[in-house]
């Protein structure tokens, strides 16, 4: 009877331990499924981390690359209206500021001298679309804004909130081209982006667009440009540019690499002892 009673027992206790075991495994599933979904995007933050922004300064194989900018401590400006296809204003301080977009020109559509030129309503409906209702932020070549003769601001263009180069993204759907007359820190990249667009036969590339401007480095003429005292720059004597104490090139002012040192000379003095930046693209 004991023999019976026993074998009774150790049956019932049997389910029990099973049962008490698989709810263990259960919850330590659960716990390690839990750590997982922590871990997960501590490990992608830190690999976007890893990852290096890009600049104007970067080369690839083919080339510059697009740049990617922070804009945290940016301020934010809303876009009024579309004058044309590289000519927006903006809303600075409650005053609506007229912007001339640096480093490209699109065919004429608002120059009263001037017939509409082919494609040039193509490239402000271009603009139109592209910032309709938008906002941006504004970058300037250098440090300090400079106007053109007819008092317009000239500055870069990223959309808000994506940072979309309005400016470059002109050039690269072929509704603008390179303007190089005078020099400006992304002009190697506005060239890549518009010898694209013309291979790929984009917007005013295209074969059916009878008038087409000339291919850098030979833009059309654009508009004297003044800086704020009003003096035009191939006008002025003397261009300062900067080096540093150990370095073998040239810079802008608002050069990265003139962080440690910067020192001021005269682009004369510059050109015979030192070579151009290849980031900054300073005057040569």
């Amino acid at each position: 009877v004991s023999q019976s009673v026993s074998q009774s027992v150790s049956q019932s206790v049997a389910p029990k331990r099973h049962g008490a075991l698989m709810a263990l495994i259960s919850q330590a599933c659960i716990i390690l499924l839990g750590l997982f979904l922590l871990i997960l995007p501590a490990c992608s933050k830190a690999g976007a981390e890893a990852q290096p922004t890009s600049s104007p300064a970067e080369s690839s194989p083919t080339g510059p690359i697009y740049p990617v900018k922070e804009f945290s401590k940016h301020s934010v400006y809303k876009i009024v209206r579309v004058v044309d296809g590289d000519t927006v204003v903006i809303s600075i301080d409650n005053k609506d500021v007229k912007i001339r977009l640096i480093g490209i020109d699109t065919p004429e559509t608002v120059d009263p001298r001037k017939p509409v030129q082919a494609y040039g309503k193509e490239a402000s409906n271009f603009l139109a679309n592209l910032l309709k209702g938008e906002a941006v932020y504004i970058e300037y070549d250098g440090e300090k804004s400079e106007l053109d003769k007819y008092g317009r601001l000239l500055a870069y263009l990223y959309r808000v909130p994506d940072g979309l180069f309005v400016n470059l993204e002109i050039v690269r759907q072929g509704y603008g081209h390179a303007y190089t007359k005078y020099p400006f820190k992304y002009m190697e990249l506005f060239r890549v982006y518009e010898k694209r667009a013309r291979e790929n036969e984009k917007g005013l590339w295209a074969p059916d667009v009878a008038q087409k401007p000339d291919a850098t480095p030979s833009p059309i003429q654009p508009p004297d440009v003044k800086d704020n005292t009003g003096t035009n720059k191939e006008e002025q004597k003397e261009i300062t540019v900067y080096v540093t104490r150990t370095g073998s090139k040239y810079h802008r002012a608002d050069c990265k690499y003139l962080a440690k040192s910067k020192i001021p000379m005269p682009l004369k003095e510059a050109k015979t002892k030192y070579g151009p930046c290849s980031v900054c693209n300073p005057p040569e």
